[in-house]
């Protein structure tokens, strides 16, 4: 089988370079190893509600997710930050502080990130997405590259014009490039932390918001733990009513003990700080993203505290480089690792294909490229 473009992997990066090819009319095939679209961005539905468990919150400012929320006439609500906020020392003393509201000005999307993730998936025919399809290797033809890999537990091969990567770095770099990338890049590869792929998140499900009763906006930061941080996430119809945090334990630690162990830590860590009222959720749910083999490789294990700097100028060798572009999030030069730095990127990448095919692109996203060395690249669109 052949085809003219395929996208490996199907996060947003993913999703929207396919998803904007097919709206001006170019085929691309959408090669996605789980079961499921949306990579990182990830709702859950529990308890009548939806609540992200990968990327949660999106800003001002950043003007390619609005555009594509716009396009869907999907809506954006405040995070909830009325109140004040707890601050816990490593001693475990508790100190309440009425004048920071570090989650001001953040928005969340009604209905979570998965509606952007379904509404894009909608818009793109049904035979140009493969689920449990994991691509391992690939190899430079003299008409483009054939993907090989793994689908319903039997092998697959693919010939396409182009590919993109939408997956994260150390992810690709295990793939099997014939012939080998450069060692440099492939360091380059290897040394690219995935933005969250070390963390996890612990949601808590209640009948009633008993921390605004308590003149409380539901953000803590903790020294001591396990929690590191805890935000609201109750939806915007205003129920159920739920606490979202970051688990501090690194991904080394979390591998010690079972999800049911880490789910006990954390409750005993909550009624410390709300009180009893915090020992009886309705449900607790927890997604750790170091034990998604999708998202994450050995090197993840350890949770960044600080956001990495990201943008990754990849020079492959010569044979690659007409052949594969990155477009992960964490390639891009700005935003990288966040959802803005995903769409800009997927956005980017099929506007510059689009523009060599001199296609009249709207007004979603830019045309300009993210990677300063794309507009000198060339594109052979005959496939065999």
């Amino acid at each position: 089988m052949s085809v003219e473009v395929a996208v490996i992997g199907g996060g947003l990066s993913g999703l929207c370079a396919v998803w904007q090819l097919h709206r001006h009319g170019v085929p691309a095939t959408l090669l996605e190893a789980r079961s499921r679209l949306g990579g990182r961005a990830l709702s859950i539905e529990a308890e009548g509600g939806s609540f992200d468990m990968g990327p949660s919150w999106i800003w001002e400012g950043q003007p390619c997710v609005k555009a594509l929320l716009e396009h869907f006439g999907i809506q954006t609500f405040p995070q909830y930050c009325d109140g004040a906020l707890l601050h816990q020392s490593s001693s475990g003393k508790i100190i309440r502080n009425a004048i920071l509201k570090p989650m001001q000005g953040s928005l969340r999307i009604s209905g979570g990130i998965g509606r952007l993730v379904e509404s894009l998936a909608n818009e793109i025919p049904d035979e140009s997405i493969r689920l449990d399809c994991r691509v391992t290797g690939l190899n430079w033809t003299p008409k483009g590259v054939t993907l090989a890999g793994i689908v319903c537990d039997g092998d697959f091969s693919l010939d396409a014009g182009r590919v993109a990567l939408a997956t994260p770095l150390r992810i690709a770099a295990a793939m099997k490039f014939t012939p080998p990338i450069e060692p440099k890049s492939l360091q380059v590869l290897n040394d690219t932390p995935t933005w969250m792929a070390g963390h996890a998140k612990f949601l808590a499900i209640y009948e009633r918001p008993f921390w605004r009763e308590q003149d409380l906006s539901g953000d803590v930061v903790s020294a001591k733990g396990p929690l590191a941080e805890l935000h609201e996430a109750t939806p915007e119809s205003g129920s159920p009513h739920a606490l979202l945090g970051f688990i501090g334990l690194n991904g080394e630690s979390r591998q010690e003990i079972s999800v049911g162990e880490l789910e006990g830590l954390c409750l005993e860590h909550l009624t410390q700080l709300f009180g009893e009222a915090a020992s009886s959720p309705v449900s607790t749910h927890i997604v750790d993203w170091s034990r998604d083999g999708f998202t994450a490789t050995r090197e993840d294990l350890t949770s960044y505290n600080h956001h990495p700097v990201y943008g990754v100028d990849l020079r492959l060798c010569s044979a690659w480089q007409d052949r594969i572009q990155f477009i992960v999030s964490e390639t891009a030069f700005e935003n990288g690792g966040l959802v803005e730095g995903a769409i800009s990127n997927g956005l980017s990448y099929a506007n510059r294909l689009l523009k060599q095919l001199d296609r009249k692109i709207d007004a979603i996203g830019t045309d300009e490229p993210c990677d300063p060395h794309a507009a000198s690249m060339s594109w052979d669109w005959t496939v065999d």
